[in-house]
């Protein structure tokens, strides 16, 4: 487990952004056999509720594009003060050129600025926090924007019921930087790539590219059903529900443990414990294992959006701590873990932290979708298109 102290840097600012657009597990009664009470059940012990979900043309860059935005312009942040920006997502908007340096340039951010992309899912908050401290700390950087986004929500069938119900879009934006008295903060991380083919997007990568053609391409789009009935599809995301639950449950109650116990803390100093939002029943299970009391976990969350992946804890952050950020000096631990396998855990103080709170997304007056790009990119290429 790789494990470090950071003593000068901190978390100024967050803010997260959401789609308006709701989709209520009462919406899809049909796949309850038409039974509320069937749904109210789900609703109650797994916390599936609401999910938030983009329409035709929004990604997660522009989730965190807008994200960034309301934080600089909310608290009047100079982005010519920002030395690096991280941005953290499985689904940047092009495999290249890295995201970051587009959102870079849609930010204004400086020339100077380093921009860099991170492929990590729902520990990825965790890493990122972890690279933007280490940049803070040795002197690299006075201030990381940290960007985490994620757009899952329609990445599977909605007749998928193992995907489909859980996953949200969100665009998140974390402002880190040098803190001149000393205010520590502990990270634990952790991974077990033998578990890579339990959550996975199968196709589209260098592994097993794309076909170039619409013909060769047909297979990849085919619906193949498991043996429980659910339909899956190779360019989309696949999880083996009953492996990650275990891992969740076999491995990430231990580190959490650990990961105090290296930070000189136990359960009663810590005001705040704020998992990845996974699902209710998950984060119930690992915080009874590892002694935390309801009234400190976070984790309404996830029953108001639903799993924003690589968003799901600054977006908890946002939601549940609005009010009480800037107040007092709070003592919390982070917890994100999944998808690589990997985990990671933080204790970090937040200390009179600006929040910008949860806003829903607006799109901009000719924001381009799909069709536009498509077209964009046909005339860019012959030489007919107007820059």
């Amino acid at each position: 487990m790789s494990s470090n102290v950071f003593s000068h840097a901190k978390i100024s600012h967050i803010s997260a952004v959401v789609p308006p657009e709701t989709i209520s597990i009462f919406d899809e009664l049909e796949y309850f056999g038409g039974s509320e009470k069937k749904a109210k059940r789900m609703a109650s012990i797994t916390g599936m509720e609401n999910r938030r979900v983009s329409g035709p043309g929004v990604t997660p860059a522009d989730l965190c594009q807008q994200a960034a935005e309301h934080l600089f312009n909310g608290f009047h942040v100079d982005t010519d003060s920002v030395d690096a920006l991280v941005f953290v997502t499985q689904h940047p908007d092009h495999m290249y050129p890295a995201t970051a340096c587009i959102l870079q340039h849609k930010l204004g951010l400086s020339q100077r600025c380093a921009a860099f992309d991170v492929n990590q899912g729902c520990a990825g908050y965790v890493y990122g926090l972890w690279l933007a401290f280490s940049l803070v700390e040795a002197g690299s950087a006075k201030r990381v924007l940290l960007l985490a986004g994620d757009g899952l929500a329609h990445l599977s069938d909605r007749d998928n019921r193992v995907i489909a119900p859980l996953f949200c879009d969100c665009g998140t934006a974390t402002l880190v930087e040098h803190s001149p008295e000393e205010s520590p903060s502990w990270f634990s991380l952790g991974t077990d790539g033998k578990g890579a083919e339990l959550l996975m997007l199968p196709a589209g990568g260098a592994r097993l590219p794309l076909p170039r053609t619409a013909e060769e391409y047909r297979p990849y789009c085919d619906r193949l059903i498991d043996r429980n009935g659910v339909p899956w599809r190779l360019n989309w995301t696949y999880m083996d529900g009953g492996a990650v639950f275990d891992f969740t449950l076999n491995v990430v109650p231990n580190h959490i443990a650990e990961a105090i116990t290296y930070a000189g803390k136990n359960v009663e100093d810590l005001d705040f414990f704020v998992p990845h939002q996974a699902n209710k029943q998950i984060m119930q299970t690992i915080a009874e294992k590892v002694g935390f009391p309801e009234d400190k976990v976070v984790m309404d969350t996830f029953s108001k959006y639903g799993n924003a992946a690589v968003a799901s804890i600054p977006l908890a952050l946002c939601d549940a701590l609005h009010g009480a950020m800037p107040e007092k000096k709070l003592s919390l631990l982070l917890s994100g873990y999944g998808i690589g396998l990997a985990w990671g855990s933080a204790v970090l103080n937040f200390d009179h932290v600006q929040c910008a709170g949860v806003r829903d997304y607006v799109m901009a007056k000719g924001h381009p979708m799909p069709e536009d790009y498509l077209a964009y990119w046909q005339q860019k290429i012959t030489g007919e298109a107007k820059e």
